[in-house]
């Protein structure tokens, strides 16, 4: 692939235009080298040319400048594509760090309409999206007064890359191709590759990913996952309309305040500078580095923020008894994730249509990442044999052991990742963080679909289908895809034939486009009916085997506000699924229990029952 790329950037610089750059057209050693005139003496021994004004772009890969870091003082990086909790999350983030940044609007149809102009036909249905979006704010910051040689000099676009076969793959190309075609040749496009997961960089001096800023990226992706199961948590069952999203916004401005003002660790803040080594040298860096991860990992910087930001979220009150079908959202990443016209707001629509939404965090991927990077290294060890055989000891014991270190490395990453996810979600009182383990998706999934297919959401899907099947955490399992998603497209066959051996399966594959929307909700109606009458029997169900009646119950509810409170830690009950459901064995639980038998769940004996009430902790199923 490098080669092919190598050999079409060399063709392309005979007939594009490029500025003044030295090029050494060696396929085998420098073809892909683009350095400045006064920099390439073409040492490799082949021969050089240097690119006139004619040749201003490649078709491939246009030139660009490089973001400096003298440049952060002027240079706004514009992003996009995630939920709102998100991107507030990550504006913080970024202006803590250093960085002038904003979010993109919320991308709609109009923003489609500006990709299908300016991209090429058949491609992805997020790419006509984020490039239109990004175009489109690219328009209107001109039409506010600023020239096209301002706005190419003063902004910067900032995504994620891709290899494989996935056509994310080639969403940094189009973009450049496409902001060529809207006028705006030279914007700079920055990407790091999720191909080298937590090793991924931008290659760009201006983007430094410290450790500080590593950690709070971690953090504010975390963050984000929470908040927004959260809210689409507690939607469904808001008392008032609209006071979910209101609680969620002000706890994310807080946080998004915390990341702004922290400074983090430094070691020169608790030693005296006569002790400490020069701040440039190992011996200082070593240290500090291991101060700022204790600090990220155990110390005190969120435990006062996050429980304030939870604050926020305990004004919301709730009627748990509404009877609300659990509809799972999977699919590809953005057209699952997204909350705009890109995925026809079906998480938004589900909700209108009386479901309660069970969306999928980034977490998961991240930990996914994580989990394929740990099998490929346990693959590449069984071929040890062959390529690091005994007949040389020396070799045979370096490659093992560099292969175990390997994995214990992704290990101890995926039980690090965890071990902070459920922290946060403790500080912020979220009850029943889950994340579906990998180990167990990789199993379930590996029957039906090959676990090293790359692209897309890999296996991903067939096993998220399968683990919240068996787990009846779901009464649907909505995938959501863009148009002609080839990945999704192997997912979904291989899923027709588990709906048909395994018919407790309630699988709905829905495909997203600038239209159909009718369509797509159409079918998610009729799907929604029978996993509404499915919640409905299991409530039905529920309620004739428990001691006190639906009225009984209510009322019990009413005088104790405790029970009405968001963040309840409502138990999950085997083989029950609906909230509902379950909040009803649990509600009839504490009427039936005395004072003596709450103490046998770990509780201190009190008098007034309101008290015991708001004490009440889940220990699991």
């Amino acid at each position: 692939m490098q080669l092919a790329s190598s050999a079409l950037w060399a063709l392309a610089c005979k007939f594009e235009d490029m500025p003044s750059f030295t090029t050494c057209t060696s396929i085998d050693s420098c073809a892909s080298k683009r350095l400045p005139i006064h920099t390439c003496e073409g040492n490799c021994g082949s021969r050089t040319r240097t690119v006139t004004d004619r040749d201003f772009y490649s078709s491939i890969c246009p030139i660009e400048l490089p973001f400096l870091a003298e440049e952060r003082n002027r240079v706004t990086i514009l992003f996009g594509g995630l939920t709102w909790k998100h991107e507030r999350l990550i504006e913080g983030l970024l202006t803590g760090a250093g960085y002038l940044c904003k979010a993109l609007p919320e991308t709609d149809r109009r923003a489609h309409e500006f990709g299908k102009e300016f991209c090429a036909s058949g491609l992805c249905n997020p790419v006509y999206f984020t490039v239109g979006n990004l175009i489109r704010h690219l328009r209107q910051l001109e039409d506010s007064g600023l020239s096209r040689a301002d706005i190419i000099k003063n902004y910067i676009y900032f995504t994620a890359a891709c290899g494989g076969p996935c056509r994310f793959g080639m969403y940094e190309s189009e973009f450049r191709l496409a902001l060529r075609a809207a006028g705006y040749s030279g914007f700079r496009v920055l990407s790091f590759s999720q191909d080298h997961g937590v090793f991924a960089s931008t290659g760009h001096s201006g983007l430094q990913f410290s450790a500080d800023f590593g950690w709070n990226a971690l953090h504010a992706f975390i963050l984000g996952d929470l908040l927004n199961g959260v809210q689409h948590r507690l939607k469904p069952f808001e008392m008032q309309a609209g006071a979910t999203e209101r609680a969620v916004a002000k706890a994310v401005s807080t946080i998004a305040e915390h990341f702004r003002t922290n400074c983090g660790f430094e070691l020169q803040s608790i030693a005296p500078d006569f002790l400490l080594p020069d701040r440039n040298s190992r011996w200082y860096r070593f240290p500090n580095s291991l101060g700022k991860l204790w600090s990220h990992l155990y110390g005190d910087a969120l435990t006062t923020v996050l429980p304030s930001a939870a604050q926020e979220l305990h004004t919301v009150e709730v009627d748990w008894l509404r009877v609300k079908p659990v509809v799972k959202v999977i699919g590809e990443f953005w057209a699952q994730m997204t909350e705009s016209d890109g995925n026809f707001r079906m998480l938004e629509f589900l909700e209108s249509e009386g479901a309660e939404v069970s969306t999928e965090p980034i977490s998961t991927w991240v930990l996914y990442l994580l989990h394929q990077q740990k099998a490929r290294v346990a693959c590449r060890q069984k071929m040890s044999i062959y390529t690091a055989p005994w007949t040389s000891p020396w070799k045979a014991i370096t490659a093992r052991a560099a292969a175990l270190g390997k994995r214990m490395g992704f290990t101890l990453g995926a039980r690090i990742y965890l071990h902070h996810f459920r922290r946060l979600a403790k500080l912020l009182s979220v009850p029943h963080p889950m994340l579906a383990p990998q180990e167990a998706l990789s199993s379930l999934a590996a029957p039906y679909y090959n676990t090293f297919l790359r692209g897309g959401e890999g296996h991903l899907e067939v096993g998220k289908t399968l683990y919240y099947t068996q787990k009846k955490a779901c009464h649907l399992v909505l995938a959501l895809k863009p148009f002609g998603c080839l990945p999704s497209v192997q997912s979904d066959a291989v899923q027709a034939a588990l709906v048909e051996r395994l018919p407790e399966v309630s699988f709905l594959p829905v495909e997203t486009s600038a239209d159909g929307e009718i369509h797509a909700y159409s079918r998610v109606q009729m799907a929604l009916s029978e996993a509404r009458a499915k919640a409905t029997a299991e409530f039905e169900h529920v309620l004739q085997t428990l001691h006190h009646p639906l009225d009984e119950i209510r009322s019990f509810v009413g005088e104790h506000p405790e029970l009405r409170h968001p963040l309840n830690p409502i138990p999950r009950h085997a083989g029950i699924t609906s909230t509902a459901a379950n909040f009803l064995i649990y509600a009839d639980h504490l009427m039936s229990r005395t004072l003596t038998e709450y103490a046998t769940y770990g509780l201190a004996k009190h008098k007034r029952c309101s008290t015991i009430l708001g004490q009440i902790r889940s220990t699991g199923e």
